[in-house]
C-alpha cells in the first residue's frame, strides 16, 4: 500500500468516526430531553393530581393515537386542511375556553374539511364523547388539555 493510499484510508476512517460520534451525540440528546420531558410531566402530577388523572383519562380513551401522546398532533391524516395532520392540542389554552373545549369533547369534530375539494374525505375525525366522558373525568382532562404548552423553541449555545 502506498503512502497515499494510507493517507487516504486514515482521512475516511476520520471522517467515519466523526460522522459516528456526531450520530451518537444527537440520539443522546434526544434521549435526555424525553427523560427531561418525562421528569417533568411526573413532577406536574405530583404538584397537581388533577392533571395526571387528566393525562389517565387523555390515555383512557385513546386521544394519544390521534394527538400524539404529548398532545403535539402530527399524526397523518389524508386531504385534511389542517394540512394533512392532526391538530395539536398544546395551544388549546389559546384557542378556547373551558366551556368551549367541553363542548368540543362532547360533540366531537363531524366533518373535517378538505385540502383540496375534489380529493376524497379525510379518514380521520374526533367522535363525539358525549356518552363517555362526563363529570369528573370530563374536569380532570379539560385541565390536563389547559395545562399543555408547546415545546421550548431549541436554542443553540453555538
Amino acid at each position: 500500500m502506498t503512502v497515499n493510499a494510507q493517507k487516504y484510508l486514515v482521512a475516511s476512517l476520520s471522517l467515519a468516526l466523526f460522522v459516528a460520534l456526531i450520530a451518537v451525540g444527537s440520539v443522546d440528546a434526544q434521549r435526555r430531553a424525553q427523560a427531561a420531558k418525562a421528569r417533568q410531566s411526573e413532577l406536574a402530577g405530583a404538584i397537581n393530581p388533577q392533571l395526571e388523572r387528566g393525562r389517565a383519562v387523555f390515555v383512557k380513551y385513546s386521544c394519544n393515537a390521534c394527538h400524539g401522546m404529548s398532545g403535539a398532533g402530527g399524526i397523518k391524516n389524508l386531504n385534511a386542511q389542517t394540512g394533512g395532520e392532526i391538530n395539536g392540542l398544546t395551544r388549546v389554552s389559546e384557542t378556547y375556553s373551558h366551556d368551549e373545549l367541553i363542548e368540543r369533547i362532547r360533540n366531537g369534530v363531524p366533518n373535517v374539511d378538505k385540502a383540496d375539494p375534489t380529493g376524497p374525505d379525510p379518514p380521520l375525525r374526533m367522535p363525539p364523547y358525549r356518552d363517555l366522558i362526563a363529570g369528573q373525568e370530563l374536569e380532570d382532562l379539560t385541565a390536563y388539555l389547559f395545562s399543555l404548552k408547546p415545546a421550548a423553541e431549541s436554542s443553540s449555545s453555538w
